[in-house]
């Protein structure tokens, strides 16, 4: 088990060191942007599409890109990367094909004042999904430098062009969502130079035969996956809906500001942890001590950031962004101890593919979207606020993620119960704690 650990933290490192970095340049530039470049409500029309991006990458590829770790036979598992970037294409272009006909519809709902910016979401769930896809090949093959250095890249590009577009604006529009496009084309470049295999090397037959082998992705993966990411991107959609872009852009930038760098580390870990789990799942002991080391590693790592965050959220945010960005703090005091569990369950999540239980995932996934609408829709009409509607939201989905963990390490083999107790104790007792400071002071 040390070596095991001791492979594992190198690998983990080698992601989080590029995923710090870009993390790093990501917040730096955010904290100009707010301050002297974009407004709210530019922040909010980037959050809306790309949170609809997001949803739909999530399905693009049927899930296929998820099976490409799990297969240990290396020429099924190149034929599983070609089916998912042959869906995620066409894909694509159905999604282009949808909003010609019906982008002014979607505008309207989403209050997005113009309907031609909807015309890039095709162009960023291709770019999005099929790096995605090609990622999978590289966490199989254990490229994690590439990765790491991908993520790097993809930051740098992002961010270099959203400070430069007020100044040169090639193109008229929002520049933090040509800019972020662009950092995806990069990445999407980057990513697939160089591949151990030619991408177009197969035949119809063969994908069809891929595609019916693995089918069990397309039909329990895909719509869980689905109704995961719904659920999760439900605030952006339904803060659009009734309230706008503005708190949109107060809502993202309180992503940014607290799940974004927790994110970073627990996509490194999930990573790592998925192929890792997928080699010795048949071992419940091995498997059940990695998965409770990594648990206890994560949780320490978060706990005394989150606190800080769940208490002096509001005088942080408006203190980096600016004065202007103080709902922003609201928001991020709100939603953190949700975030601090999505954190605790998402390096975890690729149980359900590796034990083979993608029909409770999709069950899991059905009864969180539900809760999660039901919990804006209540805090809206009954609330009457944004804050009211985050709140129950926060609620609802912090008790489902702690519910959804603890199956997880069933799964793996020894229950997470007593650690779940203390872990809900001493983040109460801290944040309890940390509210008796401030008020000292």
């Amino acid at each position: 088990m040390k070596i095991v650990k001791s492979d594992f933290l190198k690998n983990v490192g080698t992601l989080f060191s590029g995923s710090f970095i870009a993390q790093l340049i990501g917040f730096g530039t955010t904290v100009i942007l707010a301050n002297f470049l974009y407004d709210a409500d530019e922040f909010g029309q980037l959050e809306g599409l790309l949170k609809m991006a997001t949803v739909l990458v999530a399905i693009a590829g049927l899930r296929y890109e998820v099976a490409i770790v799990v297969e240990d036979d290396i020429n099924e598992a190149q034929n599983l990367t070609r089916l998912s970037l042959v869906l995620n294409t066409a894909t694509s272009v159905i999604l282009l094909l949808v909003i010609l006909l019906l982008k002014n519809t979607i505008a309207a709902f989403f209050n997005i004042e113009n309907s031609n910016t909807l015309l890039l979401l095709p162009l960023f769930v291709w770019s999005m999904s099929c790096t995605e896809t090609v990622i999978n090949w590289r966490n199989r093959s254990k490229e994690y430098k590439i990765i790491s250095t991908n993520r790097l890249l993809t930051s740098a590009t992002s961010a270099g062009y959203k400070l430069g577009h007020p100044f040169i604006e090639l193109f008229k529009g929002n520049g933090l969502i040509y800019g972020h496009l662009l950092g995806q084309l990069i990445a999407l470049i980057h990513i697939t130079k160089k591949l151990p295999f030619a991408i177009f090397n197969t035949s119809v037959d063969t994908l069809k035969s891929i595609a019916l082998k693995y089918r069990s992705f397309a039909v329990f993966s895909s719509p869980a996956a689905l109704l995961n990411i719904l659920a999760t991107s439900m605030p952006v959609f339904m803060i659009l809906a009734f309230d706008g872009t503005t708190s949109a852009g107060y809502f993202g930038n309180a992503y940014k500001l607290s799940y974004l760098p927790m994110s970073m580390l627990a996509m490194a870990l999930g990573q790592v942890f998925f192929e890792r789990i997928s080699r010795i799942k048949k071992d419940k002991e091995a498997a059940s001590q990695m998965a409770h080391w990594l648990f206890n590693a994560m949780f320490f790592a978060a706990l005394f950031p989150v606190v800080i965050l769940a208490v002096w959220g509001d005088k942080i945010a408006p203190y980096i962004l600016g004065e202007q960005w103080t709902e922003t703090g609201i928001y991020i005091q709100i939603t953190i101890l949700f975030y601090f569990a999505m954190f605790m369950t998402s390096s975890f999540s690729s149980a359900f593919s590796t034990y083979k239980k993608l029909n409770q995932q999709l069950i899991y996934n059905g009864i969180f979207l539900i809760s999660a609408f039901l919990a804006l829709y209540l805090g809206y009409t009954i609330g009457g606020s944004t804050r009211v509607a985050l709140a129950w939201f926060a609620m609802v989905g912090t008790i489902l993620r702690i519910a959804v963990l603890n199956y997880f390490f069933f799964l793996f083999g020894k229950n997470l119960i007593t650690k779940t107790i203390f872990a809900i104790l001493i983040t109460g007792i801290l944040i309890y704690l940390g509210f008796g400071i401030k008020e000292g002071f």
